[in-house]
């Protein structure tokens, strides 16, 4: 696909976890560079890979110039929480972290914003609210996971839940084939 295919659009990148969505979703991001797409913001949602899961973009220092890049810390709560509990605590704080990262988008010219990692924000945040946070942005990638690796906790269906909705919404949705995980 061109730049041109993504311009204007919401486009969506899922699959399971290690299926290379970061690596399809930077492509997508290197093209609309290289097609001369300015006004660029990028939320690096993932936390740091951990146990062979997550991992932020890798972007060259001069990529980074050409664009807005945020970054919050995020903790993985399903590698990091004891429990159900814990787990909700580290996703509502990773809610509020990201949410401070969209306030710094408000008020800015953007013409693309792309997210790696959206499902970091979807496990304590809404579909509806993230579309209204980014509503004036002509051009959204995104990218998230959307698999069986975590199993089906109430945590895992209610962040699946809100990856339907964010698919519902979207132009274009590429689903990346699973990978097989040996067994332990």
């Amino acid at each position: 696909m061109s730049c041109q295919e993504y311009r204007k659009r919401k486009t969506l990148i899922v699959g399971e976890v290690n299926s290379g969505k970061t690596e399809r979703t930077l492509q997508i991001l290197r093209d609309l560079l290289s097609c001369g797409e300015d006004l660029i913001a990028v939320l690096d949602l993932a936390p740091e890979r951990i146990q062979g899961v997550g991992g932020k973009m890798s972007l060259f220092p001069a990529e980074r110039e050409r664009m807005l890049y945020l970054s919050p810390q995020i903790a993985p709560p399903r590698l990091w929480g004891k429990d159900e509990e814990e787990i909700q605590v580290l996703a509502q704080e990773n809610l509020r972290r990201i949410e401070e990262e969209f306030k710094k988008l408000q008020g800015r010219s953007l013409r693309t914003v792309v997210i790696n990692d959206v499902s970091l924000y979807l496990q304590a945040g809404r579909a509806e609210d993230l579309f209204l946070s980014l509503e004036k942005i002509p051009t959204l990638v995104m990218n998230g996971y959307y698999g069986r690796y975590f199993g089906a906790s109430a945590f895992s269906r209610r962040e699946r839940e809100q990856m339907e909705v964010l698919i519902s919404r979207c132009d274009q949705v590429f689903y990346l084939p699973a990978v097989i995980f040996p067994s332990v």
